[in-house]
């Protein structure tokens, strides 16, 4: 085999994946479009017309976010029958965790067959409730005690054989 040149490996593979990284790193937002604290509503608001039939909704509908309420708050100053305003959501989250909340602008006697007019995603951050502790706290807290009398590892005690274990160099 001859010298390797420099577009084989290394750098040049590299130059030519940075620009999809780039790219990759922007799809993604590292900082959540909305905040909020558990089991309290999260305010999401979205231009609507509720006269054209339109309306927000969570889509898919199984999602964890729950829609507790919606309002419509019409533009300061247009009184005009038909004039675009705000759909006011009001969203509660059970628990801590980021959140993707997808929701579709549609009309919902419409078959879901019909391609909602509008989408949107919302990345929501969601802390843990005032008091409560974290899921991870509740989960891995050291005063939980196992309803099962099987041991864990750390109760056991530890084992020895009495034979001696050789290991060997490779050749």
């Amino acid at each position: 085999m001859g010298p390797r040149s420099p577009r084989q490996g290394g750098v040049f593979p590299f130059l030519l994946a940075f620009p999809v990284l780039v790219w990759a790193a922007g799809c993604f937002p590292a900082r959540p479009d909305l905040e909020g604290k558990a089991e309290h509503p999260v305010e999401v608001r979205l231009p609507a017309n509720p006269s054209t039939g339109y309306r927000w909704t969570l889509d898919p509908p199984l999602q964890s976010g729950r829609i507790l309420s919606e309002t419509y708050e019409g533009n300061a100053g247009d009184l005009r029958v038909g004039a675009p305003g705000m759909q006011i959501l009001q969203v509660v989250f059970p628990r801590e965790g980021r959140f993707n909340l997808k929701l579709a602008y549609r009309r919902i006697w419409e078959p879901a067959s019909v391609p909602p007019a509008q989408t949107t995603n919302l990345v929501v951050k969601i802390q843990p409730a005032k008091g409560s502790r974290t899921l991870m706290e509740r989960l891995f807290s050291r005063d939980f005690a196992p309803e099962s009398n099987i041991p864990q590892p750390e109760e056991e005690e530890p084992q020895t054989t009495g034979r001696r274990v050789e290991l060997r160099k490779p050749r």
